[in-house]
């Protein structure tokens, strides 16, 4: 979020996307493992930047939430689960299992 966005916001307000980037920079090695064995290894025919550019796309399209509690709340797919019917997961958990495999 670049300088002029920032004066968009509220100015006792943080946007989700930097409070959420802060904590999961945080995330312990026995979180990023129990991430990595809940939703599994890095997807296959995906490169490190490819996810980090899918990851920095997901925070820009979400940046105007401002409470975690509305993120949890919203329910995607899988976007690497080619099956017909691909897993659902929450916003959240797809944002700290993509932060884990980046990091």
């Amino acid at each position: 979020m670049d300088v002029q966005d920032q004066k968009l916001l509220p100015d006792n307000k943080q946007s989700f996307v930097e409070k959420y980037m802060t904590a999961v920079r945080e995330m312990t090695s026995v979180k990023r493992k129990r991430l990595l064995k809940t939703f599994g290894p890095f997807p296959a025919g995906y490169t490190h930047d490819d996810l980090e550019r899918f990851l920095d796309l997901l925070y820009g399209m979400y940046s105007h939430v401002y409470s975690s509690a509305e993120l949890r709340q919203i329910i995607v797919s899988d976007p690497f689960d080619r099956s017909e019917t691909p897993r659902r997961l929450k916003l959240t958990e797809l944002a700290e299992w993509l932060e884990a495999l980046v990091a």
